[in-house]
């Protein structure tokens, strides 16, 4: 489980066989063999981690249902790009986004980018048929693994508010429009609807 607060980017170097490479200079001393960690909001399991002066190298194994329902492959250059890193959430650890847990639904379109002021409005295609109920204005939802609220909703898109730190230390820095991003829906809202 993970809060959906990003503590550091990992960089693809190998992406082949179903095996995913990172190399990041998050520290990764305290996860080991076995680890959950979160990738742009996919819940890995730690196959190996080795580190190398400052930086840590993290393997993962990738499944054929990650790949169908995550953005693992949709970009041109997906072994190169990066991905937003959380380590596991530790009993005692301070909550500050949401309840994440590396379970993505789907993927959606980043429909436009406009800066702003004092921030950022990120605005996504909204086509999610059965589970358009599960966006709600001011609720939560994990983009690539961020912890984020909905700020505005209209008939085929959504928009959050993007400020400055969250942008300035996630992969949001490198989106653009088209861009494929991984999408958890907020789980309180799930069992809320399906009660």
């Amino acid at each position: 489980m993970f809060t959906g607060i990003i503590q550091g980017l990992g960089k693809v170097t190998d992406f082949s066989s179903g095996t995913l490479r990172l190399m990041t200079d998050l520290n990764l001393e305290d996860c080991k063999f076995g680890s959950s960690i979160s990738c742009d909001g996919i819940c890995f399991t730690a196959t190996d981690i080795i580190k190398d002066n400052h930086n840590f190298y993290l393997t993962v194994n990738v499944s054929e249902e990650t790949i169908i329902r995550s953005n693992i492959l949709s970009q041109p250059n997906s072994k190169t790009k990066m991905l937003n890193l959380e380590k596991s959430l530790k009993v005692g650890d301070k909550i500050s986004g949401h309840f994440v847990y590396g379970h993505d639904d789907l993927t959606t379109k980043i429909l436009d980018i406009k800066k702003i002021n004092n921030s950022w409005i990120f605005i996504f295609e909204k086509k999610f048929a059965d589970k358009n109920n599960y966006v709600v204005e001011k609720a939560s939802i994990a983009i690539n693994g961020i912890s984020l609220t909905i700020a505005n909703i209209d008939n085929n898109s959504f928009s959050v508010s993007i400020i400055p730190h969250t942008f300035l230390n996630t992969n949001l820095q490198y989106a653009n429009t088209n861009d494929l991003v991984n999408v958890e829906f907020d789980y309180l809202a799930r069992f809320i609807i399906n009660k």
